[in-house]
């Protein structure tokens, strides 16, 4: 292979969309509604790790740093399959999807194997952020990853796949909102078909929560997210006429229903993500 083909191969791979579920903006909805349900403890404790962080991959405040985990998987290929669980639509196995849920270092879940999911990655840092002996810098770590794999592991086709990449193999003919993968199209247009902005978004969906729909929303452990996510995948995202794989290839066209349907349980995703993030972390800061 050239020297100039090599390079290409290696950009491609980089900027692979697999991992990259929500994209910005949906991160940073999921972030802007878990800030608003955290106890003024947890929040003082999470904004003080946040202003001892200078780390220059994002801006430093709490939304920014939701988008972190992608940006440092670029130079750190190892993390890139702890962004998502690709549980089967034809055979749906959380634990053989999750590679046997493998265990990391004892203290060092940010060093664990390259060959893991996003729910065992999701438990191993709330662990790890809960305990106070852990040092800081680990910590810190593991609240940054666990801010953007709460948001992931919400993405359905971060969650089912059917034999395509979590759907990065079917095509879309025409695209939509400049998507031409199944797969980019939950990461990417149905958020922006949710508002103007991160803040905007997040204002309308929190504000259609009602009383003790937080405390029902926040039940669970990531083992159960996970499988509902998988049957949103399985339900939504994979309701379409054909089901094109990686070996087959293959495009589709979205009908007008399957996008509205597409959106209203994109928007419900991104309320649940961000519900449970700030669940998460009144736990594990506000014990």
């Amino acid at each position: 292979m050239s020297k100039r083909a090599v390079i290409l191969a290696l950009v491609a791979a980089l900027a692979s969309p697999q991992a990259a579920a929500w994209g910005d903006a949906g991160h940073k909805v999921t972030a802007l509604i878990a800030y608003r349900h955290l106890s003024a403890k947890a929040r003082s404790s999470l904004d003080a790790m946040l202003a001892s962080d200078s780390d220059p991959l994002t801006l430093p405040d709490f939304a920014s740093r939701a988008t972190w985990a992608d940006k440092y998987r670029v130079a750190h290929r190892e993390t890139a399959a702890w962004h998502f669980v690709d549980v089967e639509i034809d055979s749906p196995d959380l634990q053989g999807a999750c590679f046997g849920f493998p265990p990391s270092p004892p203290g060092q879940s940010s060093q664990g194997p390259a060959q893991d999911c996003v729910v065992n990655k999701i438990e191993e840092f709330m662990l790890e952020l809960q305990n106070s002996a852990a040092s800081a810098a680990e910590r810190l770590l593991a609240l940054k990853f666990l801010i953007h794999f709460i948001g992931d592991l919400h993405q359905p086709l971060h969650a089912a796949d059917h034999q395509d990449r979590g759907g990065n193999c079917v095509g879309l003919n025409p695209p939509q909102d400049r998507q031409t993968n199944l797969h980019a199209y939950w990461d990417v247009a149905v958020v922006d078909a949710q508002g103007s902005s991160p803040e905007q978004i997040a204002d309308e969906l929190d504000s259609g929560l009602i009383a003790g729909e937080i405390a029902v929303l926040s039940q669970g452990t990531p083992r159960t997210w996970a499988m509902e996510t998988f049957e949103v995948g399985r339900r939504n995202a994979y309701a379409i006429a054909s089901k094109p794989t990686c070996d087959h290839g293959g495009s589709i066209a979205l009908p007008a229903v399957y996008q509205a349907q597409a959106e209203k349980a994109a928007a419900t995703q991104l309320l649940k993500a961000g519900v449970r993030m700030a669940a998460v972390l009144n736990r594990a800061l506000d014990p």
